[in-house]
């Protein structure tokens, strides 16, 4: 029998790549495996969020489909929030089955990688060493990597972390030859275009991303994601659902059970996402990564394998857990929501934080040292069109904390530091 691997990953995505990276940049060997054959598809919007590509193993430029200086947080048919970064993108686009497969052939590119995909993972039994027994053969590895999805084997094994709940994400591809917008636009969020849920278009440099994401419970997901494009204001020439995909977004995964072996569970394969927005690759590449360098830390003696879930903590556990709270008021009402999100003091801090590669639970920490660096070399500015609500606050503070806001942007303005 051959020579187990250092460590066996389950799933081919951004986390699976993102450990099987760090894995082999400390020498370890690595089996990486996918029931799917590559390049697959891959229902997702494909947005890149800046602290995404900080955290990611690889230069993305190779596979940037579009990328974007302004971001519009809308809520549906009623505000309309603009926000720009002059200096450098505020978003990147790809495709994720093209994105996927791109990270699973730079780590080919290196000694002790193997990847065996199209093959299922049926079975995992652990002795000392772990036995995965897929369709096509059986691997033996020292160290495991759960990194497979909302439906993962390895966490269901494991029992690493119970997600609260499962959003739904549902999205078209329309190419631009067959779909018209007649006003162009950017990367755009319409919260409340479906309960507890935004519509979203991600302009690409070949096709329009087209979806809607939801936390509630949906029925007749096709018929709302038609009409959502409908008054979006597209002219689609045949079928606008002809490339209709679906998928499911675990979330809330912040409490963790430490398994009894070196088990990693990593990004959606525990819920880690931020339900607020959807997002899961910067979870999944940020605790991909932690995987790969603490099962080489563990192998070297340096730490236990359970030190992975004590260095989630300050980071990704975080954000699980305040982006899913974050979540339940935000979606009450989105409308007040928007016009926290307006206000210079909060949109300056966040905006900052997310430009400077900090997670959501980072930015609101450090939150007045990312308002005094926005101030110092200001790039961002703000557009707000539609009706304007107050902030959740009532008399002096709420005038107080708009009078400051209002003199923040318009020295700005005077200053020509922004255009």
């Amino acid at each position: 029998m051959s020579a187990p691997f250092d460590v066996a990953i389950v799933g081919g995505g951004p986390g699976g790549s993102a450990a099987a990276a760090a894995a082999l940049r400390r020498g370890l060997s690595v089996a990486q495996i996918d029931r799917f054959t590559f390049p697959r598809i891959k229902p997702c919007a494909g947005g890149i969020t800046i602290k995404s590509c900080v955290t990611l193993p690889y230069d993305l430029t190779p596979m940037i489909r579009g990328e974007s200086h302004d971001v519009d947080f809308n809520v549906w048919q009623t505000r309309h929030n603009r926000f720009t970064r002059r200096r450098s993108p505020l978003l990147r686009l790809v495709v994720r089955p093209e994105f996927d497969n791109w990270l699973v052939s730079k780590n080919a590119e290196q000694p002790g990688f193997r990847f065996f995909d199209g093959e299922r993972v049926l079975d995992i039994s652990y002795d000392g060493l772990f036995t995965l027994r897929t369709s096509a053969r059986t691997i033996r590895a020292r160290q495991l990597v759960g990194a497979d999805g909302a439906y993962s084997i390895v966490n269901k094994l494991f029992r690493v972390t119970q997600p609260k709940g499962m959003a739904t994400a549902v999205e078209v591809a329309l190419p631009r030859g067959d779909a018209v917008l007649p006003e162009q636009i950017p990367p755009c969020f319409d919260f409340g275009a479906i309960e507890r849920g935004y519509g979203w278009v991600f302009p690409k440099d070949d096709h329009w991303n087209i979806g809607l994401y939801t936390m509630a419970k949906q029925t007749d997901l096709k018929h709302k994601l038609a009409e959502y494009i409908r008054l979006k204001g597209f002219r689609v020439s045949g079928d606008a659902l002809a490339t209709f995909e679906a998928h499911r977004f675990p979330f809330g995964g912040y409490r963790v059970i430490l398994p009894n072996a070196p088990v990693y569970v990593v990004g959606d394969a525990g819920g880690f996402g931020d339900p607020l927005l959807g997002e899961g690759i910067y979870h999944a590449v940020a605790s991909g990564t932690l995987a790969g360098e603490t099962a080489a830390d563990c192998l070297a003696g340096r730490v236990a394998a359970n030190a992975y879930y004590e260095r989630l903590k300050p980071t990704v556990l975080t954000d699980a857990l305040i982006t899913y709270y974050a979540s339940r008021l935000f979606y009450r009402d989105v409308d007040k929501g928007l016009a926290i999100l307006e206000n210079p003091f909060v949109w300056r801090a966040f905006f900052e934080g997310g430009a400077n590669g900090a997670s959501f639970s980072r930015s609101l920490v450090r939150a007045w040292w990312f308002l005094a660096k926005s101030l110092v070399h200001p790039q961002f500015r703000h557009y707000r069109v539609g009706r304007s609500q107050s902030l959740a606050l009532s008399g002096p503070l709420r005038g107080l904390a708009y009078l400051g806001g209002a003199l923040i942007d318009r020295a700005d303005w005077l200053s020509g530091s922004i255009p």
